[in-house]
């Protein structure tokens, strides 16, 4: 698409969400800016040409309570959503702000609200309004943190929404967001709603110094005049983009059992080959690493990767057999003679407690799917760590295998009915015959990154 100020054209509207066909219907985040507002105007002209209903699709907006006017803006974004068909909702961030670190206090509080908002309308898929504008400043903002390639590749198009593990007061399950209009230049945007007519709210928080995009849109012309256009450093994020998803396949492959570097236990203990880790090379090593401390310590967020790189260096450096630990992202980190073995970390916080129902199925601790089956007849339970004495018990009475470390043992997701024990999956105990057919958790494991999404967290 091109750069210059021109509208949308109708005919453009199959490219921008055609690629999001086969996840929605969907909601929408509309802020009342111009690219959320053109956001809303678009998909709802590319619906009626596709022959559905807008009805279908909420939009959703985040009174973040920051400015006095923030509440009459919020009205004023349903009405317009109304008058294009959505449904809509206004999420209201309550409860203190913070002094310091306010734009990624409600950059946290928006993506939990609209996350825990899309899962209650029974949808799996977020639409958001970046634009190519917005990738080029991540590119640059993330540049100066001395981002890694995974930072470098900024947002995609589609990847998973970030939350908290725990699940919480939300409790949803995976959503992924979609950026449609990633490769369309904001002047676009606001010259479509422009030519209908149509006005858009302007934040002053947008353009504050004080907020480093602010610094980087002031900064704008400069950067233009030595060749940083917003079409240039969107180009390259998505060649560094690809570059990742060739490295992610490598990944992909060290990861399957035939390859023999990695072990993944059912009880969420990921074991790697010292030699294997070592014959992939630095890049791939540190990749692998990544993922595996992803998937023990279940974090939900990036794994900082100035902590891991000093890691893997230790790793390299190291005679090995020495039993060194760290700890990073929520995972315990062991150095052996043959292996590099990765878990939860115990003790660190407390682990959830769920209650499910028949039917229901949840990510605990963001390291295990956990299920109780429709027809399960005994009513909702409670989902648990297992705990030292229980896993002690059920060793001692020969109920799970003895090769289970203690630890891993303790930390594994358990189902309960009051206080008697129904099952503890990972480790293949069941109180009743084939309870395995009610009550399952299993480990979510080493998972590709850009297997179908990307992330787009900042490493």
């Amino acid at each position: 698409m091109e750069d210059a100020g021109d509208p949308i054209r109708p005919e453009e509207t199959e490219a921008l969400f055609a690629p999001f066909a086969g996840r929605m219907p969907c909601a929408l985040a509309v802020s009342g800016g111009s690219d959320s507002t053109a956001l809303m105007v678009l998909l709802a002209d590319w619906l009626r040409r596709t022959g559905q209903d807008p009805a279908a699709y909420p939009a959703l907006t985040v009174d973040h309570g920051l400015r006095a006017e923030s509440a009459a803006e919020a009205r004023a974004v349903a009405a317009a959503a109304h008058a294009l068909g959505y449904r809509h909702a206004t999420l209201v961030w309550h409860g203190p702000k913070p002094q310091t670190g306010i734009q990624a206090a409600a950059r946290l509080a928006r993506y939990r609200l609209l996350g825990g908002a899309t899962h209650a309308h029974g949808l799996g898929l977020l639409l958001t309004a970046h634009t190519k504008d917005d990738q080029a400043e991540t590119v640059l903002m993330r540049l100066a943190r001395g981002s890694g390639l995974d930072g470098l590749c900024a947002m995609a198009p589609l990847s998973p929404l970030e939350r908290s593990p725990e699940g919480g007061e939300d409790g949803w399950g995976p959503i992924c967001i979609g950026r449609p209009l990633l490769d369309v230049a904001k002047a676009r945007l606001r010259a479509t709603l422009e030519a209908r007519g149509l006005g858009w709210i302007e934040d002053p928080g947008n353009a504050a110094l004080e907020f480093e995009r602010g610094r980087l849109r002031a900064a704008r012309t400069e950067l233009d005049a030595l060749g940083l256009t917003p079409a240039m450093l969107a180009l390259s994020a998505a060649r560094l983009g690809r570059v990742r998803r060739a490295l992610d396949g490598i990944v992909d492959r060290l990861c399957k059992p035939a390859a023999g570097v990695v072990r993944v236990d059912a009880w969420g203990v990921i074991a790697i080959d010292r030699a294997g880790l070592a014959e992939a090379g630095e890049e791939i090593a540190l990749r692998l690493m990544d993922r595996a401390i992803a998937a023990a310590g279940g974090a939900g967020g990036p794994v900082a990767l100035g902590k891991l790189e000093r890691i893997a260096a230790s790793l390299r450096t190291g005679r090995g057999a020495s039993g060194r630990r760290w700890t990073l992202a929520r995972a315990l980190v062991t150095e052996a003679d043959a292996r590099v073995r990765i878990e939860r970390e115990p003790g660190r916080e407390p682990l959830p407690e769920l209650v499910l129902r028949p039917g229901d199925d949840a990510l605990w601790d963001g390291r295990f799917r956990v299920r109780v089956a429709p027809g399960f007849a005994g009513g909702p339970v409670q989902v648990q760590a297992l705990g030292e004495a229980n896993a002690r018990s059920l060793r001692r009475r020969g109920e799970t295998a003895g090769d289970v470390p203690a630890q891993a043992a303790a930390l594994v997701p358990s189902f309960w009915l009051g206080d008697r024990l129904l099952a503890a999956p990972p480790l293949g105990f069941w109180a009743a015959p084939h309870g395995e057919r009610d009550l399952a958790a299993t480990f979510a494991g080493l998972h590709s990154k850009t297997a179908g999404l990307e992330g787009s967290a900042g490493r």
